[in-house]
């Protein structure tokens, strides 16, 4: 039976789709943090692809050989560095954490401070606060607490390590098979599109972590030389800050500004002084370098992304966020070139990939 307006059966095929849309959402939700795996997984496998690349050509290896030999190498350098520098790290940041009263007590000596804290409460909030956050680094957790984390940690460390060795073993031949079902100007498209998408997570992942630990290290040679207590331990939240774009300096920079004003007024004004040179130098120098090999973001885009990124899924999301905001301007700029009947800015000719 019909009628002018809509039948039961397209009524029912609505509320049908609707429902298994929301429910296909809702699975997605439930396995957000399998999808994080993956989605790092895949970040990783596109990253270390030039160095697999590289010995498949060279070496003459099998692509499987070519990866284990690469995650070896990373093995490797992941343990020396935390043989190295862990125990360091947990002996300064307990040594910190005892500290924090007696930096309390100077902060207590300005009028300034003793005002807000008569109002407000600040001295007790601030050693609470600064005590608190390092003792998830160093703080006293109870065994069942500790063992919880470590289990945890490897199980997604094991994860998104076997992932990123299918996705780097497979990932040629899906991504070959996928074009051989293409023809013509779509094939040519999606190959375009692909190698766009290469670059972008390819080139960040690379040229970010490079950043870090350039100012990881820059931050730990300043620090040193100046005579700043726990330079180890602040070099390195400096470097890990410095994995988010743009506002990860400054991030970073806080801690070590702090106490380094706690040695005195001139060591304070010397690390905001080193700061804003970092800055420029990382702004204008090591930033342009990254997009070269990847895409040139607005800076109100990659804020917006990382804010996004950050609040879905903390940490990881804001370190995702601008790859897959740069993915998002690939697919964008290419469906506008195409409603045009033109194509984006060619990019730079590249090897062809070894088969598998």
């Amino acid at each position: 039976m019909r009628s002018d307006g809509l039948s039961t059966r397209a009524l029912l095929r609505m509320v049908g789709v609707l429902f298994a849309v929301l429910a296909g959402l809702y699975l997605l939700w439930l396995s957000r943090g399998v999808i994080t795996w993956v989605v790092i997984g895949g970040f990783l496998a596109v990253a270390m692809n030039p160095l697999v690349s590289l010995l498949q050509v060279r070496l003459r290896m099998r692509r499987a050989a070519a990866i284990f030999i690469v995650y070896l190498a990373v093995a490797g350098v992941i343990a020396g560095a935390a043989l190295l520098f862990v125990p360091p790290l947990i002996d300064a940041g307990q040594q910190l954490t005892e500290e924090v009263p007696t930096y309390v007590e100077q902060l207590s000596e300005s009028e300034l401070v003793q005002q807000l804290d008569e109002e407000y409460d600040v001295l007790d909030r601030i050693e609470e606060e600064a005590t608190s956050a390092l003792g998830g680094v160093a703080g006293p957790d109870t065994a069942v607490e500790l063992a919880t984390r470590v289990i945890n940690g490897l199980v997604a460390l094991i994860s998104i390590a076997v992932i990123a060795f299918l996705l780097s073993l497979y990932g040629p031949r899906a991504h070959d098979w996928v074009l051989a079902q293409q023809h013509g100007e779509k094939r040519v498209r999606l190959q375009r599109v692909s190698e766009r998408v290469y670059r972008v997570i390819s080139g960040y992942v690379v040229g970010v972590f490079l950043v870090a630990m350039t100012g990881g290290v820059a931050v730990w040679i300043f620090l040193t030389i100046i005579d700043v207590p726990f330079a180890l331990l602040l070099a390195f939240w400096a470097g890990f800050a410095s994995l988010v774009p743009l506002v990860g300096a400054t991030i970073g920079g806080i801690p070590y500004i702090a106490v380094a004003f706690f040695q005195g007024w001139p060591i304070g004004v010397a690390a905001i002084v080193f700061l804003i040179v970092y800055q420029q130098i990382e702004n204008n120098l090591f930033q342009p370098m990254i997009h070269r090999f990847t895409v040139q973001l607005n800076p109100l885009w990659i804020i917006l992304a990382v804010l996004v990124g950050a609040t879905l899924i903390g940490v990881v999301g804001a370190l995702m966020a601008i790859p897959a905001a740069g993915i998002a301007q690939v697919l964008i700029q290419e469906w506008w070139a195409a409603r045009q009947g033109g194509v984006p800015p060619a990019l730079a000719p590249q090897e062809p990939s070894p088969e598998p």
